[in-house]
Formats: C-alpha cells, sequence, structure tokens
C-alpha cells in the first residue's frame, strides 16, 4: 500500500473465534479528541464487552495504543503494528472483544486480533490526507460559465449557491491556491471577491 493513505471511510467487521466476538472498527481521524469521542461512541454501540483494544496512528512519531486488560503485547501492539505495516496515517482500529470463556493464549490473542483488524481494513475505503483552502468566492453571473469550467478542469471541488450573484464554496489544493487567486482575479472573474478563506484538510480519493 502506498505511504501516508488513511482510512476515508471507516468500516467494521465481526470475527467468531471459540465463542470470543471480536468486532474490529476502523475509521479516520483528526487528532486525539476526535479520537477519544469516536471510541466513546464505540463504547456506547457494543456496551458490556470484556475489552475495548485499540491503537491510532496520526503522523509519523505520533501513535498510541492500548491493550484494555489483555495480556501485554497481545492487542495493542499487533493492532498498531498492522496499520503502520500498512503505512497508514491518521488512522484509527478498536476492536471489541465479548469473552466466551474460553482462554486463547497469548499467540491465540495476537493472531485473533490482527485477524480482526485485517477483516475490518479489508472492506475500508482508503485516500490521501491533502492540505487544502477552504474558500467562499462571490462572482456575477456573467462570470460563471467560464470559472465554471475552469474548477471542472482543474478538478476542484465546488459547491455554487445561486443568489442575486454566484457564491461559491470550494477546496482548492494548498498548492494551487496562487494560481487560483491569479487565474480567478485577472482572466476568469476580475469583479469576483474572495469572502473568505482558510487552511484545512481533505481526503482525495485513491484507488488501488
Amino acid at each position: 500500500m502506498i505511504p501516508g493513505l488513511t482510512v476515508s471511510h471507516g468500516t467494521w467487521s465481526e470475527l467468531s473465534i471459540r465463542h470470543s466476538r471480536f468486532i474490529s472498527c476502523a475509521f479516520h481521524i483528526e487528532n486525539n479528541t476526535q479520537f477519544t469521542e469516536i471510541l466513546q461512541q464505540v463504547v456506547n454501540t457494543w456496551p458490556k464487552a470484556s475489552h475495548y483494544v485499540w491503537a491510532y496512528v496520526l503522523t509519523t512519531g505520533q501513535e498510541r495504543m492500548s491493550d484494555d486488560g489483555e495480556p501485554q503485547g497481545t492487542a495493542g501492539i499487533p493492532t498498531l503494528f498492522l496499520i503502520q505495516k500498512r503505512h497508514l496515517v491518521y488512522t484509527a482500529i478498536v476492536t471489541v472483544r465479548y469473552f466466551g470463556g474460553t482462554k486463547l493464549g497469548s499467540g491465540g490473542l495476537v493472531r485473533a486480533y490482527r485477524q480482526a483488524c485485517e477483516n475490518a481494513l479489508s472492506h475500508a475505503q482508503f485516500g490521501r490526507q491533502v492540505d487544502i483552502v477552504e474558500a467562499t468566492v462571490t462572482l456575477p453571473y456573467s462570470s460563471w460559465q467560464q470559472t465554471h469550467n475552469f474548477l471542472v478542469n482543474k478538478n476542484i471541488s465546488f459547491t455554487p449557491v445561486f443568489l442575486h450573484h454566484v457564491e461559491i464554496h470550494c477546496e482548492v489544493p494548498e498548492d494551487d491556491w496562487p494560481t487560483f487567486c491569479d487565474a480567478l482575479q485577472t482572466t476568469l472573474a476580475p469583479d469576483a471577491s474572495i469572502v473568505e478563506s482558510h487552511p484545512a484538510t481533505a481526503i482525495s480519493p485513491w484507488v488501488p
């Protein structure tokens, strides 16, 4: 898998091994706070489970994990290793375990958690996280068609709102922002106004 990818659309998968249920969820996160909120949602969705094992990677050097009561090294580490092995960033996996009464042993637990995580990732969709500028632009109707064609040709995501003028909400790749501003104000729509703009991130689709 290409380095720097992330889970763009999360998924979950269930695995049963010797009467224990392993429910593994893979999803995209932006920061520690968002992970904490999603972890709580997982706990609320599958209450009274025996363990909530998790690991996540934001960027290189920013990763965390938890065995949540499982023997040390049998759950969180295999989960984190799988994320790292696939070179994923801004990605978290939480595996919920309902203990079925039969102990699996250290090796069995490692294999179970690894398989549960692999199953979840096998159904996930991936993308590349990119830096963008979110902007709102207003322009007259006379400039709309030419600007529309430019946005489509440059593969810039946008949503128009038609009022007494055209208001465009767009997501411009950060590297293309200077070129976009220059083209907009010199050739496409000299009467256009950039109402607001701020840096953000987005996930561009990736097809293997």
